[in-house]
This record gives C-alpha cells, sequence and structure tokens, in this order.
C-alpha cells in the first residue's frame, strides 16, 4: 500500500492511502455548509495561512475543533506559515499556534506549510514545545534548512519535486533519516506509486522496503506497533 500523507484530489486507487486535505474556508456562507460536502476518506483539516479570515478567524477556529475530532481527520492541516501570501506574518504565527493547541488536545500530527519562515517555524516550537508529531508538507528546501529542521525533530513529506534529480528535495533526501519520511502528490497531477519509485531508487532501497518504512512512519506516531506484511 502506498501512503500519500497529502493530497487535494480525494480519488484514490486500490494500492493506495490517500490523506485527503481540507481547507478551511474564509466565507461564513462557506463556513456553515462546510461538513455537509465531506468525501469519505482519510482527511487532514487546517486553516491555511493564504486563507485566514480575519473577520471570521474565531468560527474558522470552531469549525476545525470540531473537525479535529473527527475520527477520519488523521492530521491538523496543512496550517502553517507563508511569508511570500497570505494575512501579515503575526496573524498568521497567532492563528498557526491556536491550530498546534488543538492538535495537541485531540492529540493528532500537524502538517505544516512553510513558505520562507523556517526561523519563526523553529522559534514556535521552541517556544509551544508541541509533543505531537510536526511534518514539513512538500519539503523542497536546501541542506541547510533540512539539518537545522533534523536537529529539531521534524518530520518531512516529499513530492513532484523529486522526479527532477537537480531539486533541493532530491538532493537532500538521503540526509533525511528514513524514520522522519513521507511522500506525497499535494496538488500535482502524478501518481504517488511514481514519486516512490523515484525515491527508491534515489536511496537505493527496494520498494516494498520503502513502503513498509512510511507504513511504520505512520503508525508509529500514535505509537502503534507494525504490521508485518
Amino acid at each position: 500500500m502506498f501512503l500519500n500523507i497529502h493530497t487535494h484530489h480525494p480519488e484514490k486507487y486500490d494500492n493506495e492511502q490517500i490523506i485527503f486535505n481540507l481547507i478551511i474556508p474564509e466565507s461564513e456562507e462557506a463556513l456553515e455548509s462546510f461538513t455537509e460536502e465531506i468525501p469519505n476518506v482519510w482527511l487532514s483539516a487546517g486553516i491555511h495561512p493564504w486563507y485566514i479570515a480575519e473577520d471570521n478567524q474565531k468560527k474558522q477556529l470552531d469549525l476545525l475543533s470540531k473537525l479535529a475530532n473527527y475520527q477520519q481527520v488523521k492530521f491538523i492541516g496543512e496550517c502553517g506559515l507563508d511569508r511570500l501570501k497570505g494575512s501579515s506574518l503575526p496573524l498568521q504565527e497567532a492563528i498557526f499556534i491556536k491550530q498546534i493547541r488543538i492538535a495537541e488536545e485531540v492529540k493528532k500530527p500537524i502538517l505544516i506549510h512553510c513558505v520562507k519562515c523556517f526561523n519563526e517555524l523553529i522559534s514556535i516550537k521552541k517556544i509551544v514545545r508541541p509533543k505531537v508529531p510536526m511534518i514539513i508538507h512538500g519539503f523542497n528546501n536546501n541542506l541547510e534548512i533540512a539539518q537545522s529542521l533534523v536537529e529539531r525533530g521534524f518530520y518531512f513529506s516529499l513530492g513532484a519535486a523529486l522526479m527532477n534529480e537537480e531539486s533541493n528535495a532530491a538532493k537532500v533526501l538521503q540526509q533525511i533519516p528514513l524514520e522522519k519520511l513521507f511522500f506525497e502528490t499535494d496538488d500535482k497531477e502524478i501518481s504517488i506509486q511514481k514519486i516512490y519509485e523515484k525515491a527508491s531508487y534515489l536511496l537505493n532501497l527496494p520498494l516494498n522496503s520503502l513502503k513498509d518504512v512510511i507504513f511504520t512512519n505512520y503508525l508509529s506516531m500514535w505509537g502503534e506497533h507494525p504490521v508485518r506484511r
């Protein structure tokens, strides 16, 4: 089974398990009707930094608190920080911290969107000291940033950038501890199997072994023991 830890496409194949991302909407009307159209798959749910509603942030957080208790919601996110787009950085930080608190309450991992804010992200982790795992989704940054995040216990989810062997993602893949690794398709039109196959080649690790590693990583987030497959 190929675990796709973050996707914006709700369709899945028989050989994969997806975690479909729900982005909490901004408008009051969309917030009120949001739970009526939730697909019946594993989910992540969060307030994306691009879509923080200054006037409706309390309702956004209230909806997230409700969704966070759904059994099919496996992760909180994607949430985080973006220096290039979205609301002001101080507001993003405040909403991000509140989402960390929600994740802590329900004991679910956090999927993080981070663009040019890694220093701020590290500072928030140091101050808030969450116990739940924190996963950087779509990681495609340089080795220095990767090493800094590894030292602080972050997990990494890598995606379609791996298909380009000159990308940062491909270059740092071998430097990420296997027990901290996941894969995703995000919003790209590519199969998760192709991403696994490329990672298997770059890591010089058999595909079935890599699938087992990622499955074990997922289970370990809840202290569960892997099942022999």
